[in-house]
């Protein structure tokens, strides 16, 4: 058996897809997956180890979430701040010296809008988490294993993130001082309409579209060119080899498409964590409307159930705050069905 200080490292190497010498990458991952087993594989054993199963957890929990929500939310600014520490975000005064206003959650849960007057402001953080439960029993027959726990608790925080950073957005919708000219709110998807959009921000930034795929599906041919009375939208070569290779387009006249992750709430794949009415036209190359902060490290605790499985619990502090004013856009398509859920 290896000691826990070899299994933390092949933690890590598996979070980060990497393999330490003489290991493959899928080495590390099924040697993992035996050495976690070993710790947990009864109860006695778990609640002799688990301790130290938490720190493997935590360890890797740290490792991974930054970089995943950092890769998947390229327009957000991130910091990783102790505890102890504030995360605060200088205000950037450009020549326009427009007015300024922040989106964020309050302590009531509630989005709340307010003016930004100082130079630099302070991003609170709050809590985020989830938990996971262990059967021994279904553990001793194969059912489940400790790695497939940490993996969802993992996930399950990387996607609290991603929700958390997709409300605020969402509530920046009817945010105070946007402009009317930054949203469009209509019953189908209008090519011209998110044209002007694009043309809107692109007065600040190289535009760019981040939707969820099924705003991207929505689109249409005429996503690509304009479609008239008389005539129909034609695919380019490369519009057709991005729609052979990956399903939707990455372009739309001139502005790059990055699809949003979509994640269902349970395994009835209908409730959505992402609103797939919602796209968002960003700047690239300037101020990053999105603010995230990552306070202290992950914490975990655990509960004992009546059954003698054991309830894991894992949190993290997460601050989300959003600048609402006049350089980037929103388009409601709300002819999409959305099962999206608010909580």
């Amino acid at each position: 058996m290896a000691t826990i200080k070899e299994i933390k490292d092949l933690a890590l190497s598996a979070a980060r897809g990497t393999a330490p010498a003489n290991y493959t990458i899928n080495d590390v991952n099924e040697t993992l997956r035996e050495e976690l087993n070993a710790l947990a594989g009864s109860l006695n054993q778990f609640m002799k180890n688990r301790y130290d199963i938490y720190d493997i957890v935590v360890q890797a929990a740290d490792e991974i979430t930054p970089k995943r929500v950092i890769d998947a939310l390229p327009f957000a600014e991130f910091k990783v701040v102790g505890n102890n520490e504030k995360a605060l975000f200088k205000k950037k005064v450009g020549k326009s010296r427009a007015k300024k206003f922040i989106t964020q959650v309050g302590l009531s849960g509630v989005y709340e809008t307010f003016r930004l007057d100082t130079e630099t402001f302070e991003v609170p953080a709050y809590a985020i988490g989830g938990a996971a439960t262990i059967d021994f029993e279904r553990m001793l027959d194969g059912a489940e294993d400790m790695m497939d726990c940490m993996n969802v608790l993992t996930e399950g925080m990387i996607d609290s993130i991603y929700r958390e950073v997709q409300k605020a957005l969402r509530a920046a919708i009817n945010a105070t001082g946007r402009p009317t000219a930054n949203k469009v709110t209509a019953s189908s998807f209008n090519g011209e309409e998110m044209a002007k959009l694009c043309a809107t921000v692109s007065a600040y930034g190289s535009p760019v579209i981040f939707a969820p795929p099924e705003f991207v599906a929505a689109m249409g041919a005429d996503a690509i060119v304009p479609v008239g009375t008389n005539y129909q939208g034609v695919y380019s070569p490369s519009d057709i080899e991005d729609i052979h290779n990956t399903g939707y387009i990455k372009i739309f006249r001139g502005t790059p498409v990055v699809q949003i992750p979509q994640s269902f709430v349970d395994d009835n794949n209908v409730e959505t964590w992402i609103d797939p009415q919602l796209a968002y036209v960003l700047p690239a190359g300037q101020e990053k409307v999105v603010k995230v902060v990552l306070q202290g490290g992950t914490q975990v605790y655990d509960f004992q159930n009546r059954d003698q499985s054991m309830e894991i619990h894992m949190y993290r502090k997460l601050g989300v705050a959003i600048y609402s004013h006049h350089n980037w856009g929103i388009y409601q398509n709300t002819g999409i069905t959305s099962n999206y859920i608010d909580k």
